[in-house]
């Protein structure tokens, strides 16, 4: 599931900075490092397989049914 969030035009700035320093694909995955980072959280309560692919939206819709 995809969101949207508002944030300042500046926080934009810094995400998108901090984006190609870090080499990540993603806003995304800028956030949970910072959250995993701050909160200490374990990579285990991210999944026992992170490198695992998401479901696509055929994938979805099938286990749905």
């Amino acid at each position: 599931m995809e969101t949207t969030i508002a944030i300042k035009e500046r926080t934009a700035q810094l995400l998108m900075q901090l984006k190609r320093k870090l080499e990540a694909k993603s806003f995304d995955e800028i956030i949970l490092a910072m959250i995993k980072e701050k909160e200490k959280i374990p990579s285990s309560r991210f999944g026992s397989q992170p490198a695992l692919k998401k479901f696509t939206e055929r994938e979805k819709t099938y286990r749905e049914l």
